[in-house]
């Protein structure tokens, strides 16, 4: 029976893959619920063959199923000027592994579904945040947002394991609205596809390649449940705004009965792999490239024809090196990140003339070290990591340039008792430091978008940010390696140096974030 569960769920998993639909600008964002159990190098190990599959036969389970809720809650005054003060998720995830005749299957299915109650200036996804064009207005708008993915991946060795093919989709529906008036909804579908190949160059050192394609739409919409409020000579908090680039032509609000336009979106790209198993541990290593171009434009029904808005060209380059090692009771882990994203766009209306450039560089190192005891589980883990984001908007002369160093220290202990029980706690300690924060726009040029949005995060960016969390868990162990898995944690962080600016800020902030965490899984 457990044999026949696992192959359902990857045959189901695999076929919806295969539907003819869309996908996701930043497709590696894994809801948090997926990592609050990570707190161990197997299981980090794993999430990692998942995102570069040509390892996937290595570091998954050859057999495992697993089911998770979790619940999401977080709230707090010192947030992005266009993130929710209060958000409250649900999330439900469905995952397996399995092998038939040599191909190593895996597949999960996420649903996630969260409820923001303060969201301002952000008709538009969480996944496409830098966007140049939307829509967006200073009320606080009440948002409903719904997400449905689907993700496969499969590897196969072939020729006593000197060579091997894998690949994988990634496929995602969403539904996003709000429940004001005017009240903006946001459909989107994308789909995501990679293939790749190995071979073995010489013992112990393999080399592959992969190709990734991709493609979607975001569908948006603005409409009037009242068609009186359009006419209305009161201004409403709720009127929206055209905002393009980084705040430029912000200046009346759009009476229009009905707005809407679609981002089409196309992604293609590569990566390359690398692999060194030695005495002195396994050492992992990948290189990938994204190009993304997405179009903004109104497919004017009535007409059947198109108006071109704006275009956007995105580029990212990722590089990744890890090292494992484990001997004995001891395991080690150590990983090296660095990614670079590039966009700009095209104005349309202005024969193609660039406006907004954006840019993204950050980097991580991350150190592990786990002991297994035959009653007690020690896991202790380093992060620094840094983040360099720019954002310039040449129709207003709006910059915003900052760093960011992260630091962050944990450690987590786990008890196994003699009922072969498991009780867990960990401690999280973290501190963000600015190490730069520069801005410009020329008084003359502000606007409404300056006074709800800039302001905001030029304050934001500015602070220092210390925090902790802190975690429990209950893991009971049932027969035939079936278990069930109780986790809880609550982060809280504190900004400080919060300076003004001399500037007309609509939008204070506060200096606390909090974030509650509750997941129950299900393993067999």
């Amino acid at each position: 029976m457990k044999n026949y569960i696992q192959i359902t769920l990857c045959l189901f998993v695999g076929a919806l893959s295969q539907l003819p639909v869309k996908a996701i600008a930043r497709q590696d964002t894994i809801p948090y619920t997926q990592y609050i159990d990570q707190d161990s190098i197997q299981l980090r190990l794993r999430q990692y063959a998942v995102d570069n599959p040509m390892w996937l036969e290595k570091k998954v389970p050859q057999r495992y199923s697993l089911i998770r809720m979790g619940y999401n809650s977080t709230s707090g005054d010192y947030h992005r000027a266009q993130d929710a003060q209060q958000v409250n998720t649900l999330n439900f995830s469905s995952e397996g592994a399995v092998t038939i005749k040599d191909v190593r299957l895996w597949g999960r299915f996420n649903y996630t579904r969260s409820v923001e109650d303060s969201t301002r200036f952000a008709h538009q996804t969480r996944e496409n945040t830098s966007s140049p064009w939307y829509f967006g207005s200073y009320g606080y708008n009440h948002y409903e947002r719904t997400t449905y993915r689907i993700q496969t991946r499969g590897q196969r060795y072939f020729a006593d394991r000197k060579y091997a093919v894998f690949g994988g989709f990634d496929y995602q529906v969403a539904n996003h609205f709000s429940n004001n008036d005017p009240r903006g909804s946001i459909r989107v579908a994308q789909l995501n596809g990679t293939v790749g190949g190995s071979m073995r160059v010489v013992k112990n050192v393999d080399m592959g390649v992969e190709g990734r394609y991709g493609y979607g739409q975001e569908d948006f919409e603005i409409a009037y449940k009242n068609g009186n409020s359009a006419t209305s000579a009161v201004e409403s908090p709720y009127m929206n705004y055209i905002i393009r680039g980084y705040g430029w032509k912000v200046s009346d609000w759009l009476l229009e009965q009905k707005m809407f336009y679609q981002n089409d979106m196309k992604r293609f790209g590569g990566k390359v792999y690398f692999s060194w198993n030695s005495s002195i541990g396994d050492f992992y290593a990948n290189a990938a490239y994204l190009r993304e171009e997405q179009k903004y434009r109104q497919t004017l029904r009535n007409e059947s024809r198109i108006h071109e808005l704006s275009q956007y060209n995105l580029k990212r380059l990722d590089y990744n090196l890890v090292w494992q090692l484990s001997k004995g009771i001891h395991s080690y882990m150590a990983s090296l990140d660095w990614s670079s994203t590039r966009g700009k766009d095209q104005v349309k209306e202005s024969g193609n003339a660039q406006n907004y450039v954006y840019q993204n560089d950050n980097g991580a190192l991350n150190l592990s070290y786990m002991l297994a005891k035959k009653r007690w589980r020690h896991y202790y883990g380093a992060k620094i990591s840094v983040l360099n984001e720019i954002r310039r908007d040449g129709g207003t002369g709006t910059n915003l340039d900052y760093e960011h160093l992260n630091y962050q220290l944990k450690g987590a202990w786990t008890y196994i008792t003699a009922a072969n029980q498991e009780i867990e706690f960990g401690l999280t300690g973290s501190l963000r430091q600015n190490i730069g924060t520069s801005w410009s726009l020329p008084l003359i040029n502000e606007n409404v978008f300056h006074q709800y949005v800039f302001y905001h995060d030029v304050i934001y960016n500015r602070a220092n940010l210390y925090g902790g969390k802190v975690k429990l868990g209950f893991k009971q162990r049932l027969r035939k390696g079936n278990f069930i898995h109780l986790v809880a944690d609550y982060c809280y962080q504190k900004a400080e140096r919060l300076s003004d600016l001399d500037r007309t800020n609509l939008a204070p902030l506060g200096t606390t974030r909090k974030q509650m965490n509750l997941m129950v899984a299900y393993g067999f």
